[in-house]
């Protein structure tokens, strides 16, 4: 776990860091907590929040949700749907100006010869 912290960015020098991350394998309620820690540090890499605080917000989150074994955890978040971006309108607006009907365009109008 300390190995996945230093080479994926946390913090190599990050003592304070690890030992708190290293708390929560020891008082944790979790059924696999050194599983459940690598996949909250794993969320982070792929968000790329590579800090403690959001780290523990995970782990936070699914104690909350009580989600215990790892398995529950990947149930959930495979059954989580992606929040939809915001999409570009699909109506079609004209660009630039309405040129009317009829209009011929004479690049020599108004020129002496």
């Amino acid at each position: 776990m300390v190995e996945f912290w230093d080479h994926n960015g946390f913090g190599f020098s990050n003592v304070n860091a690890k030992q708190q991350l290293l708390s929560w394998l020891n008082d944790s309620i979790f059924l696999q907590p050194k599983d459940v820690i690598l996949k909250a540090m794993t969320i982070a890499c792929a968000n790329n929040k590579r800090r403690l605080s959001y780290v523990v917000g995970i782990l936070k989150n699914w104690k909350n949700e009580s989600l215990l074994p790892i398995e529950e955890i990947d149930s959930y978040h495979e059954n989580q749907k992606p929040v939809p971006k915001h999409s570009q309108s699909t109506e079609s607006f004209p660009t630039g100006r309405v040129i009317p009907s009829g209009f011929e365009l004479d690049l020599t109008a108004g020129e002496a010869c």
